[in-house]
């Protein structure tokens, strides 16, 4: 099955001019803001570097990677890998970067990174990242459910104003994965009409949702038709809060959870490969975290978020990696931190902690289900070889004992 590596073997030689940019272009673009480019990607619109003199840059300072196993490799592996292809391309490789912002606030919950990529002389993408390892960011996202706006939307509205001032002559492309494709939406929907009126398009890669007022306004209504929502077949994040049901559901490699990961989306030729529907555990999980949620009144979300994340703190983690790498200590300070917090909130935690366990394993138990079914279904002509020579060797046998 293909993905963007392949995508970029195989097709990285055609130009803009040889085949439009397109829905996968947007995934390369959105994914290539993760990729650290502190003090290599200009601060403003006066310089800019091609996506090759910066992946010389950026490998001068990390190793130059190797071909990554997908099953064993992290993420910034595999991101380093798709930029290591980028910079050969005929495609993206003379592709311009500039205008990098990277915020991380921790008093005011705040984690914000976007980069602008000069398309071609007539279109600018504007890159929002998604939620970094950092819990700041993580914190950030589970208060989109309790606030009418978080900082991070915020600011990528002022980095869409600015970055639409300093491109005068440019159409806009807006989007971004995870956090990120949110953040696109959202820069679109409250952008002043001049500049809604020069966005093209905007993408959302399996990018949580906003709260039904947001949808509902006349600003959502105006740029509706814009916005290109994505969304694996098992997506969990894309499904957070209300969203629009006219989304695109694309295959993955992956299964369970692990399908947020845009590089395991499958690709056929310049477009993804789509599906009918999401799976059902999908549309199971939608359901019970809307119904978990319904459960906790609107001001209260915010006492319960803060409370969540003064848990995880506790273990004087940082970030996912450091809880996820010592687990034990993880847990055992967040048991002691809960025993202060009143029992109805330590009581949705342990809930929240163990519905998220729930979701995961019944996610990965029907991805695993779904692919032996695909390989049965692929070897059928082997299983009627198998009958017809056990049938033979029946006949054969009848025959010589008679």
């Amino acid at each position: 099955m293909n993905n963007i590596y392949s995508y970029l073997t195989w097709r990285g030689d055609l130009t803009l001019s040889q085949s439009p940019f397109n829905e996968v272009d947007n995934l390369v673009l959105s994914i290539l803001c993760y990729l650290d480019f502190s003090g290599i990607v200009p601060e403003n619109d006066k310089q800019d570097i091609t996506i090759q003199r910066a992946a010389a840059e950026y490998f001068s300072l990390h190793a130059i990677p190797q071909r990554p196993d997908p099953e064993k490799a992290s993420s910034l592996e595999l991101r380093e890998w798709m930029l290591y292809l980028m910079a050969d391309t005929r495609r993206f490789r003379n592709m311009r970067l500039s205008c990098l912002v990277q915020i991380l606030d921790t008093e005011q919950v705040k984690q914000f990174s976007a980069m602008t990529i000069l398309v071609s002389r007539k279109q600018i993408y504007l890159s929002f990242r998604g939620t970094s390892d950092d819990l700041t960011g993580w914190k950030e996202d589970f208060l989109m459910a309790c606030m009418p706006e978080v900082p991070s939307q915020e600011e990528a509205v002022l980095y869409t104003e600015r970055v639409a001032a300093q491109y005068p002559d440019h159409r806009l492309l807006l989007g971004g994965h995870s956090k990120g494709g949110n953040l696109a939406v959202y820069a679109a929907v409250q952008a002043s009409p001049e500049i809604q009126r020069r966005i093209d398009s905007v993408w959302s890669n399996d990018g949580p949702g906003f709260q039904e007022a947001f949808l509902s306004s006349e600003a959502y209504q105006a740029v509706s038709h814009k916005i290109r929502s994505i969304v694996p077949k098992s997506s969990v994040v894309g499904m957070l809060l209300a969203h629009p049901e006219n989304y695109q559901i694309v295959d993955s490699s992956q299964i369970g959870l692990l399908q947020h990961d845009g590089l395991s989306w499958q690709i056929m030729g310049d477009h993804f490969v789509t599906l009918p529907e999401l799976t059902r555990e999908s549309i199971r999980t939608d359901q019970r975290i809307r119904k978990w949620m319904q459960k906790i009144p609107q001001e209260e979300r915010k006492e319960f978020v803060d409370a969540l994340f003064d848990v995880l703190n506790a273990s004087g983690a940082h970030t996912l990696s450091e809880v996820r790498k010592d687990r034990v200590k993880t847990i055992s300070a967040s048991f002691s931190s809960m025993k202060e917090l009143p029992k109805e909130t330590r009581n949705r935690i342990l809930e929240f902690i163990m519905l998220l366990n729930l979701i995961s394993r019944r996610l990965n138990d029907e991805n695993r289900i779904n692919q032996t079914e695909r390989l049965l279904e692929k070897a059928p002509s082997l299983s009627i070889r198998t009958r017809r020579r056990k049938h033979s060797s029946t006949e054969s046998k009848g025959g010589e004992s008679s």
